[in-house]
C-alpha cells in the first residue's frame, strides 16, 4: 500500500480534513484500508480537536514580530535616493 500523509477521497466532508493532512492520523489511507475511519464525522474527535486547536495559541514573540510588521508596512519608506537627473 502506498504511503501517503494526504487524505484520501472519502475523507473530503471530515472536520478533521485540514487538506494536504489529517489532523489525527498520519497515514489516513491505513484508517480506510477494507474498514471505515473511526475519526470520520466522529464529533468527539473534533470538538476534541477544535479545543485542543483553540487552546494552543500563538507565540507573544510572534505576536510581537507581527505588530512591529505592521506599523513598518504603514510607514512611509525613503531609500534616500533622488530621481536621476541627466548631466550635460
Amino acid at each position: 500500500m502506498k504511503v501517503n500523509h494526504k487524505p484520501v477521497r472519502k475523507c473530503h466532508d471530515c472536520g478533521l480534513n485540514l487538506g494536504d493532512r489529517c489532523a489525527l492520523f498520519d497515514v489516513p489511507r491505513e484508517k480506510w484500508h477494507h474498514r471505515s475511519c473511526i475519526g470520520y464525522r466522529n464529533e468527539e474527535m473534533l470538538r476534541e480537536f477544535q479545543e485542543q486547536r483553540a487552546r494552543r495559541s500563538a507565540s507573544p514573540r510572534k505576536e510581537v514580530r507581527r505588530a512591529v510588521a505592521r506599523q513598518r508596512a504603514s510607514e512611509p519608506h525613503y531609500q534616500g535616493n533622488s530621481p536621476a537627473v541627466a548631466v550635460r
